[in-house]
């Protein structure tokens, strides 16, 4: 019976997503006689947006500018990514799917569940919306907020103004205080419609502790003070526990399967297998003896080769390993469809608590916590030896060291069990730290020297559509706000 209803919920949510940006932008439906949708399908329908969004197109991006993966030279779709030089029509796509896929359904559960007095769905929903804007403003900078998804469906506001990234941050702490504010084990929650954690909502309330603590950690370099108010309000606070990370799973029917793996195997790309090893990673991996290298990444002859970063123009007959099938990215290797999408992992949440007490902004063991992050990772991805590899020297935590050594090391081993799994997140911290500084610059880059990308570009269609967008594109190289 359990089977049957996920399967119900999969194919309702293929069926409501693959709408997209067509109901959005359809202004010939009639308002008075519109479809009325449960919260129980709108939630899983909402959730999968959010997962397409982070399981393509920005796993493809943060695994190129993460520096885990580079274009193969035996393909070419994403010659651009290593160039530094999407276009802006590249991430229209992904801002619907977030914009749109995502956030509209979400404050559609919020709405719907609050008319009907559903309040746990509600804290689902603010919680993922939450989740979502802090991925989109992390991205684009400047975007829709507080006008973003106003109104009814005779009123909605099409148009809505462009907030900085500074009053954003107050608002998502505020939207995750509010939702934490509505969770209790005392009213229905949902069940199998809950497609991350089916209803648990003492684990969603960790969820939301680790988000608001990534929210405050975001901005400890550009105001500090501030976000030292905020992780502190966390103090004694439990965050996601081991073994209880925020994902989607994903299976290995049509319609059903990893996101990546599903557009790489499809019809357009026909198995294709663009995104190889980046030497970057590769090194970093053996080069420390990390058993994680053969998780990561498929062996090719004696061991896992990779190539420097943007090295597509070598011959079409150099040998370098695939992403491993556990990453969903080996579009040859049908597993592939089995991977799951994370939003925040149980090791996210351990290296982020280590970087807060580091700080000095929560009381604990860092070390600890640091070892923790580690050990949780290997678990993930069921890997032996994780504490013969914490005991090397140059993978120790230097408890002797500065803080800023400490933060280091944190970040450095956070990419590291980011690898192929939460690409876009660990891109997003390298730009917020530098960390890991071992970064090269890609061979194909055409932005000019010492440059990397630090920002979306604004797709074509929302400069095109909405008056109050900015009047002119970012560069890509142009940083956020909050960025070191």
């Amino acid at each position: 019976m359990k089977t049957n209803i996920l399967t119900l919920l999969y194919l309702t949510t293929l069926l409501l997503f693959s709408a997209g940006c067509k109901k959005f932008l359809d202004v010939n439906k009639d308002p008075n006689n519109a479809v009325d949708v449960t919260v129980d399908v709108l939630l899983p329908s909402a959730q999968s947006g959010l997962t397409f969004a982070v399981g393509n197109t920005l796993t493809i991006n943060g695994g190129v500018w993460g520096q885990y993966w580079t274009q193969s030279p035996n393909s070419s779709q994403y010659k651009t990514l290593d160039q530094y030089a999407p276009a802006e029509g590249d991430f229209g796509n992904v801002w619907s799917a977030i914009e749109i896929d995502g956030l509209e359904n979400l404050q559609k559960v919020i709405d719907k569940g609050n008319a009907t007095n559903q309040k746990q769905y509600v804290a689902i929903a603010m919680l993922l919306k939450a989740y979502s804007f802090q991925l989109s403003t992390d991205l684009w900078g400047d975007v829709p907020f507080s006008e973003a998804l106003q109104g009814d469906a005779t009123e909605r506001i099409l148009n809505p103004k462009y907030e900085s990234q500074s009053d954003i941050y107050n608002g998502l702490v505020k939207m995750v205080e509010d939702a934490t504010n509505l969770i209790s084990n005392t009213d229905v929650a949902p069940g199998a419609d809950d497609l991350i954690y089916q209803g648990d909502m003492d684990k969603w309330l960790r969820f939301a502790n680790t988000l608001k603590l990534k929210i405050g950690l975001r901005l400890a370099k550009k105001d500090a003070a501030r976000a030292a108010t905020i992780v502190r309000s966390l103090q004694g606070a439990e965050f996601i526990h081991p073994g209880e990370s925020a994902l989607q799973n994903f299976n290995s029917t049509g319609g059903q399967q990893n996101p990546l793996y599903g557009a790489s195997a499809g019809p357009v790309l026909n198995t294709t297998q663009n995104l190889v090893a980046s030497s970057t990673a590769v090194n970093f991996f053996s080069g420390n003896s990390d058993p994680r290298l053969d998780v990561f990444y498929d062996a090719v002859g004696s061991g896992v080769v990779g190539i420097p970063q943007g090295s597509f123009n070598a011959p079409p007959t150099t040998v370098v390993s695939p992403p491993s099938a556990l990453t969903g990215a080996n579009a040859k290797d049908p597993n592939s469809a089995l991977a799951p999408v994370k939003l925040m992992t149980d090791y996210e949440a351990d290296f982020l608590q280590a970087e807060a007490i580091v700080r000095g902004w929560l009381t604990g063991d860092a070390a600890a916590l640091y070892e923790q992050g580690i050990t949780d990772n290997f678990a993930a991805y069921e890997v032996d030896g994780a504490a013969d590899y914490i005991a090397q020297p140059a993978i120790a935590f230097p408890t002797g060291g500065t803080t800023e050594e400490k933060v280091k090391a944190i970040i450095t081993q956070k990419w590291a069990a980011m690898c192929g799994n939460q690409t876009i997140e660990a891109w997003t911290e390298w730009r917020r730290t530098g960390y890991p500084s071992f970064f090269t610059l890609s061979k194909a880059s055409i932005i000019g020297a010492g440059r990397y990308p630090g920002i979306f570009l604004y797709p074509t269609s929302e400069l095109a559509r909405n008056p109050n967008a900015p009047k002119t594109n970012h560069f890509v190289y142009d940083k956020v706000w909050w960025a070191n």
